[in-house]
C-alpha cells in the first residue's frame, strides 16, 4: 500500500501541492461590504452597473465554475490591506477526471487512495492550474489573462462608466483600470494585485475560447490605438555585432533585406576583428547587396578587440541614426513566408507604447521534425530560483502552451538581445548596455534595469525568426565557459539583490530549483530537496569492512573483462547476480555549490516497492591517504521509461514495482571533503553496485 500511494503521489504533483497549501492557508476575515456578480463572457456588459455601491467591493465570478469557500474573504482581504487596491485576481483550476487531468486510469489504484483527493461529492478530481503572472498589461492585450475570478473597488468602477460611457465590455473596464493605473501610478503593482492563491476551479478543462475573444479583443485595441502611431515609418537602427562569420552573417543580411516588410531600417555591422579575408567579403558582399538593393544603407564598424557583446552593441548605437534600436545576432535568419515578412512591423506595435521597454521574438531552430514544425528556442526569459532561463526552450510550437505562452504576446521580465527591439530614447536613458556583463547576462541586465525604472517587457510571438544560436562563439559547455557564466550570474544578482528568485511575471508556485521548460508546479518531494550526506565513521566499521569486501570482488569482475575473458565474465555475473543489477546515470551537474546527481536502478527478478537504496561516495585516494565515505539515502522518484525498458524482457513477470526507481539527489558539495569519488549503489541485500568511472564526482 506505502509503494502505491507514492506511486499515486508522484504522478499527480498538483494534487500534493493543493494538500499542502490547504493545511497551510486558513480563512481571513472580511472587513469589506462584498457585491458579488455572475459573468459568462468578458465580452459580457457590465451587469446590474446601475445598482454598482461605490464602497463594496465588487467580486466577478464566472459561471460555470466553483468559487472556493475562503474567496470572497481573500478577494476581500487585499482591499482591506490596502487603500491603493483597486482591482485583483487570483488563480484558478479545472475539474476532470484521472484520465484527462493525469492520465492515470481510475483503476490502477484503489479506492482509498484516490478518494481523498477527489472533489466533494464528485467522481472529479482537481487539475491542470493556470498560476497567473502579476500585473501585466500588454498580456491583457493579448487575451483576458485575469481569467474567472476577480475584484473591483464600487467607486473604481463607477469613475470608468463616466469617463468611458455605461456600455462597456468586462473586458474594456478592465482594460482602461489598466491603462489608467499605468498613466498615473509610479508602482502600478500596488494598483493591481494578484492574489497567488488558486480560488476558483472551472467545470470542464482549458478550452480555445480560454483564451478568451482573442480576435475580438484585438479589434478593440485596434480600435483604441491611435492611427498615426499606426502609420508612422519610423527609422530603426538594426546593430549586428559579428566576427569571423562571412557565411551566417551574409544569410543574416541577405534575408533581413529580402524578406522584411517594414522598410523604413539601417543596418550597423560591428565588427571586433575578423580576419582580413573576411573583412573583404564582407566588404564586397555590403557593396553587392547595397547596388541590387537601392536605398538600403549598412554602415561596416571594424575595430579589433577582444570580444564583448556588450561594448560592440553600445559602439553601434553610438552610429545609429534611427528613433528605434534593433539588436541582432549575426546567425538569425528572417522567415521568408507572408507573416514572417512582418515581424519587425509587429515588434514596432509594441515598441512604441510609452510603457514598454524593450521587446523581443520568438526565436525558433533551424530544423523542423518531421511534421514541419519547428522547435522553439526563446519566447521570453524567466528569473527562476536557478536563475535567468529560456522558457519553452527546444519543444515544438503546436498547440496552445500553457495559456498562449507560445501564440500570445505576454509580458516577461526579460526577453534575448539576440532580437531585441527598444526606443533609441529608452535606451539612452538607461545607460546602454552594461560593459561589465562581456558575454552573458547583458541582455537580462538591461531588462533588468528597465523593468526597475517602471516600464515593462514584451515577448511577441507574433514575430518569427530563425536563429543558429551560438554559431558565432560556440555553446556554452566547456568547464571554463560555465564558471564565466556562474560569475556573471553571481554578478547580475549582486547588482540586483532584489530580483534575486523573483519574477513578478512567473508565478512563484511554478518551478523554480530545477531545469523545466514547461510551466510545471513546483511541488517538491523528498527527492527534489537537498540532502545532507553522513560521513561513515568507525562506528559503521561493519560498513567499511563489506566495502572493502566488495571492492576486491569488483576489481577481480573487470579484471576478467579487461582481460577480454568476456565469457568467463558473463558468467561470473550470472553465479553473483550482478547481471540483475541495471542501472544508469543520466547527468551529474553543478550548479554554483549543488551537485545533483540524475539517473536510475532497477534490481531484475524482484519486487522494487521495498528495496532499500543507498548511494555511497567513495573518494579515490593515494596510497596512505585516509578513506573517506558518505551514505546519502535515495528517496523514490518516479521513472516509468526506465521500468518500460523490462517490459517484454525475459525478467519482466518477476521484476515488479520499478516505476519508482529514479535517482535524483541533491547536496552541497561544501559539506564534503574534496576529491575525486566514485559512486556506488548499495541495496538492503548488502550488494554495491559500482557505477563505471567515467561516473565520477568532483568536488
Amino acid at each position: 500500500m506505502c509503494y502505491q500511494q507514492e506511486l499515486f503521489a508522484q504522478k499527480t504533483p498538483y494534487l500534493q501541492w493543493i494538500k499542502e497549501q490547504e493545511q497551510l492557508n486558513k480563512p481571513a476575515v472580511l472587513g469589506k461590504q462584498i457585491q458579488k456578480l455572475p459573468f459568462f463572457s468578458c465580452m459580457d456588459k457590465i451587469p446590474n452597473s446601475e445598482n454598482i455601491d461605490a464602497d463594496a467591493v465588487c467580486i466577478f465570478v464566472r459561471s460555470g465554475g466553483m468559487l472556493h469557500d475562503d474567496a470572497e474573504y481573500r478577494l476581500a482581504e487585499v482591499f482591506s490591506d490596502s487603500k491603493e487596491t483597486v482591482l485583483a485576481y487570483a488563480d484558478e483550476d479545472y475539474r476532470g477526471t484521472l484520465m484527462e487531468l493525469y492520465a492515470i486510469k481510475e483503476e490502477e489504484f484503489e479506492e482509498d487512495i484516490t478518494a481523498p483527493y477527489r472533489l466533494k461529492n464528485t467522481a472529479y478530481y482537481r487539475g491542470e492550474p493556470w498560476l497567473k503572472p502579476d500585473f501585466s498589461p500588454d498580456t491583457l492585450e493579448s487575451f483576458f489573462y485575469i481569467g474567472s475570478i476577480f475584484a473591483i473597488k464600487g467607486d473604481t468602477i463607477q469613475k470608468t462608466i463616466e469617463t468611458h460611457g455605461k456600455a462597456l465590455s468586462l473586458y474594456e473596464l478592465v482594460y482602461w483600470i489598466f491603462m489608467d493605473t499605468i498613466a498615473h501610478h509610479r508602482n502600478p503593482f500596488d494598483k493591481i494585485v494578484h492574489v497567488q492563491e488558486v480560488l476558483y476551479t472551472n467545470d470542464s478543462l482549458p478550452r480555445k475560447d480560454m483564451l478568451e475573444c482573442s480576435d475580438k479583443i484585438q479589434k478593440i485595441i485596434e480600435n483604441k490605438q491611435e492611427i498615426s502611431q499606426r502609420d508612422t515609418q519610423e527609422k530603426v537602427s538594426v546593430i549586428i555585432p559579428s566576427k569571423d562569420n562571412m557565411r551566417v552573417l551574409c544569410k543574416c543580411l541577405e534575408t533581413l533585406i529580402r524578406n522584411t516588410q517594414y522598410k523604413n531600417y539601417e543596418i550597423i555591422l560591428v565588427d571586433n576583428g575578423s580576419s582580413e579575408e573576411q573583412k573583404a567579403y564582407i566588404s564586397s558582399t555590403i557593396e553587392e547587396l547595397c547596388r541590387m538593393n537601392a536605398g538600403h544603407e549598412i554602415t561596416y564598424l571594424y575595430e579589433k578587440m577582444e570580444f564583448n557583446f556588450s561594448r560592440m552593441c553600445n559602439i553601434g548605437a553610438k552610429a545609429a541614426k534611427g528613433a528605434y534600436l534593433l539588436f541582432l545576432n549575426d546567425d538569425i535568419e528572417i522567415l521568408d513566408t507572408n507573416e514572417g515578412r512582418k515581424w519587425l512591423d509587429y515588434l514596432l506595435q509594441h515598441a512604441k507604447k510609452r510603457h514598454v521597454g524593450a521587446v523581443g521574438a520568438k526565436l525558433y531552430y533551424p530544423d523542423k521534425d518531421k511534421n514541419g514544425q519547428y522547435r522553439m528556442q526563446h519566447v521570453g526569459i524567466t528569473n527562476m530560483g536557478i536563475g535567468p532561463a529560456h522558457k519553452l526552450g527546444g519543444m515544438l510550437d503546436q498547440g496552445c502552451l500553457y495559456h498562449g505562452h507560445n501564440t500570445m504576446n505576454y509580458n516577461m521580465i526579460a526577453v534575448t538581445a539576440a532580437c531585441m527591439l527598444i526606443k533609441r530614447s529608452t535606451f539612452d536613458n538607461a545607460g546602454g548596455f552594461d560593459e561589465e556583463f562581456a558575454v552573458a547576462y547583458n541582455d537580462v541586465e538591461l531588462c533588468f534595469r528597465l523593468h526597475q525604472a517602471g516600464l515593462f517587457q514584451v515577448q511577441v510571438n507574433d514575430a518569427m525568426l530563425i536563429h543558429h544560436e551560438s554559431l558565432s562563439r560556440g555553446q556554452d559547455t566547456s568547464p571554463e565557459k560555465q564558471k564565466r557564466l556562474q560569475e556573471e550570474k553571481q554578478k547580475l544578482y549582486n547588482k540586483y539583490p532584489s530580483l534575486k528568485n523573483k519574477d513578478p511575471f512567473y508565478h512563484c508556485d511554478l518551478v523554480q530549483w530545477k531545469k523545466d521548460v514547461m510551466y510545471n508546479i513546483g511541488y517538491l518531494y523528498n527527492c527534489d530537496k537537498k540532502t545532507n550526506p553522513q560521513m561513515l565513521n568507525q562506528k559503521d566499521n561493519k560498513k567499511l569492512m563489506l566495502l572493502n569486501k566488495l571492492e576486491s570482488a569488483d576489481r577481480f569482475r573487470n579484471q576478467l573483462y579487461a582481460q577480454k575473458h568476456k565469457l568467463i565474465g558473463k558468467l561470473y555475473d550470472k553465479l553473483t547476480g550482478y547481471h540483475l543489477h541495471q542501472f544508469h546515470i543520466d547527468s551529474i551537474e553543478q550548479e554554483e555549490n549543488i551537485i545533483t546527481i540524475n539517473g536510475w536502478y532497477v534490481q531484475l527478478n524482484s519486487d522494487n516497492a521495498n528495496l532499500l537504496k543507498k548511494l555511497w561516495l567513495i573518494k579515490q585516494t593515494a596510497k596512505g591517504e585516509a578513506r573517506c565515505v558518505y551514505e546519502i539515502d535515495i528517496s523514490p522518484k518516479l521513472r516509468e521509461d526506465a521500468a518500460q525498458l523490462f517490459a517484454g524482457s525475459e525478467y519482466s513477470r518477476r521484476t515488479k514495482n520499478a516505476a519508482l526507481s529514479g535517482i535524483q539527489i541533491l547536496f552541497d558539495k561544501q559539506d564534503l571533503a574534496r576529491g575525486r569519488y566514485r559512486i556506488g549503489i548499495l541495496t538492503g541485500k548488502k550488494q554495491l553496485v559500482f557505477l563505471p568511472d567515467k561516473k565520477e564526482v568532483w568536488i
